[in-house]
């Protein structure tokens, strides 16, 4: 059995069957605490995001000067913290699965020559210049 110490120095030592099954089964023990600690956070946390959008919900819903749309992007926000949370509560150990960025959250540009006082255009809009000349 090689063992490493605090600053990666390796010595081999030698340790019979039983020992060496009992060490195994202590690390196996203890990837196993940590992967529950893990798995315990990420329900904390998906939690606390619930509870968080849960009371934005219930803020705008209480302010007159909210508008209809703040208040229809806080509930869809708390929908999805509610299923977030109810998917990482039923499987903690899942891996996390961030969806791809849809095509509205940015808007991708296109480099082009631009004098020092000119803003770059968006691909899309230089898409829509060059087909109306």
């Amino acid at each position: 059995m090689v063992l490493t110490d605090d600053d990666g120095v390796s010595t081999e030592i030698q340790v019979d069957d039983e020992t060496r099954a009992a060490l195994l089964l202590f690390n196996e023990r203890i990837d196993e605490a940590r992967a529950e600690e893990r798995a315990a956070k990420r329900v904390a946390k998906a939690e606390r995001d619930k509870d968080e959008a849960a009371s934005r919900v219930r803020n705008l819903g209480n302010d007159s000067s909210a508008t209809a749309e703040q208040k229809a992007e806080a509930e869809a926000a708390y929908k999805a913290a509610v299923e977030e949370f109810n998917r990482i509560s039923e499987n903690p150990d899942a891996k996390v699965e961030k969806p791809p960025p849809s095509k509205d959250s940015a808007v991708e540009t296109e480099p082009t020559e631009t004098s020092a006082d000119e803003e770059p255009v968006p691909a899309e809009a230089a898409a829509a210049s060059d087909e109306s000349e």
